[in-house]
């Protein structure tokens, strides 16, 4: 699902978000991680299974021998995936064609390694050659297979967005659009285009192009037009403040402009050539190593505190036999409306009340907060002195729609807001809402909300593994201190 004031363009590749939005012309170094250890573990398969057969030991001249094989193998298999492009060009392939690619370079691999043997009269059984090459075939397509049936998943559940804006309105931008929406590889949204003139999905024109970027949660820009100097420096300085990556379909850069593309770096997109003008390269481990710590955190969370979980239940229930659990919809990343579950702290008809209290607020912006508010009830007080309400949101991450940090999860009355405040409040919505914050955890009494967006937006731009560590081990005294409110 998405909010209904950030709309869509075109459609949705159902398929490799993450996928495709790691890779372009840096070479794909989760996919060369992933498939060394796969030869590696496949050989060192390969030699015990041959030893066990022949019924021979393991001694260090064998192991030497066989270490030195593989690892020849290894290197010729990942240079002929390399010249099959199958590191570098993700935009070129669909996934038939880059299952292909793979087969060609293992097969490539194997036969120039039993001709170097065969030359060099090595005593190198071909049989072992044949097998590695075999579990090789087996194993490098199947890592890739699964990686796309989840990426999928990811896509279809909203998490995998990856969201692109085209600057130029012309027949070849829109042929563009067209190829990127078609490509269902790619997971991509075509948001629009920006141009000086008037049409169908054109979100404004190209000095709009700052507050566009943040108004519709642009990862990557597409240049399918001539430009003027200045349009040019906009572009460049506005995709790398905020980290967007930029491609240049065939167009030259304005006489005397800044822009120098690296046509050495040409690739292609549904038959047709582009190449960067400034790319940022995704973190791809670290993501990966903070969703394994969403999700471990969060199961570990769910069990560990199950009994917890019951014992507020229970005290929530007998209070006013109203429901144990309060969902509100949240706006998530890249604009998907969620559902976020909390502990009920709150009478039941407390949203129905809560235009009488308007005057009362005490924050300033779109958030609402009121000290004293007469809709929580005692054992929600306890709640949320202590932030227990928030522990069903462990749920929410557990399911990838939430993350153990990140911003706070804005209202879709809030996020409506912003279009009369600030679209650069639109930023917060580039990345995962957080059970906690930094926020949280330094400034968490302030009533601006301006504040709030500072810290969100510098957490986004400074964001790292070692950062999210900080915020959550700040957030256990802030929690055992009491200071919710």
């Amino acid at each position: 699902m998405t909010s209904p004031n950030l709309p869509l363009i075109a459609g949705r590749g159902a398929a490799r978000g993450v996928w495709a939005g790691s890779r372009g012309v840096r070479q794909d170094r989760l996919a060369v991680l992933v498939d060394s250890l796969l030869i590696l573990a496949a050989g060192i398969l390969v030699f015990w299974l041959r030893t066990s057969v022949e019924g021979g030991t393991i001694t260090w001249e064998r192991s030497y021998r066989h270490l030195g094989f593989l690892l020849l193998y290894l290197a010729l298999v990942l240079l002929f995936l390399q010249r099959e492009g199958v590191y570098t060009l993700a935009w070129a392939r669909g996934e038939s064609r880059e299952l292909w690619a793979v087969a060609k370079g293992v097969l490539q691999g194997a036969v120039l390694l039993m001709v170097v043997f065969y030359m060099a009269r090595m005593p190198i059984s071909r049989l072992m050659v044949l097998w590695l090459c075999g579990m090789s075939l087996v194993a490098l397509p199947a890592w890739r297979v699964l990686f796309w049936n989840l990426a999928r998943r990811d896509v279809d559940a909203g998490n995998g967005w990856h969201h692109v804006l085209i600057v130029g309105a012309g027949p070849r931008s829109r042929e563009l659009a067209g190829s990127l929406s078609a490509s269902a590889h790619l997971g991509v949204f075509v948001r629009g285009f920006v141009d000086d003139s008037e049409g169908e999905g054109i979100l404004g024109k190209i000095a709009d192009l700052p507050q566009i970027l943040d108004r519709f949660l642009v990862d990557e820009v597409f240049i399918a037009r001539s430009l003027e100097r200045e349009q040019w420096e906009l572009i460049a300085a506005e995709a790398r403040a905020r980290r967007k990556n930029v491609w240049l379909l065939p167009v030259h850069p304005a006489e005397g402009s800044a822009i120098r593309p690296d046509w050495r770096a040409l690739e292609l997109i549904a038959g047709r050539p582009i190449v960067p003008v400034h790319w940022e390269p995704v973190p791809v481990l670290c993501l990966l190593l903070k969703r394994a710590i969403d999700f471990g955190g969060s199961l570990a969370g769910l069990l560990l505190l199950s009994p917890l979980f019951l014992g507020l239940a229970i005290a929530i229930k007998a209070h006013d036999g109203g429901p144990v659990f309060y969902r509100s919809a949240r706006i998530g990343r890249k604009g998907r409306t969620f559902l976020c579950w909390k502990f009920r702290t709150m009478i039941p008809d407390a949203d129905a009340r809560k235009a009488e209290l308007a005057t009362r607020n005490e924050r300033q912006g779109p958030m609402f907060k009121i000290s004293d508010d007469p809709r929580i009830t005692p054992i929600g007080r306890i709640l949320r002195k202590y932030s227990l309400d928030e522990l069903p949101q462990l749920w929410n991450v557990l399911k990838g729609e939430m993350s153990l940090v990140g911003p706070r999860p804005p209202t879709p009355d809030e996020v409506a807001r912003y279009e009369e405040l600030s679209v650069g409040y639109y930023r917060r919505l580039d990345v995962k809402p957080g059970m906690t914050s930094l926020w949280a955890v330094e400034a968490r009494s302030d009533p601006r909300f301006e504040r709030a967006v500072e810290l969100d937006r510098y957490y986004i731009e400074h964001w790292s593994p070692w950062l999210d560590i900080q915020i959550l081990f700040r957030t256990i005294p802030a929690v055992f201190g009491g200071k919710g409110k």
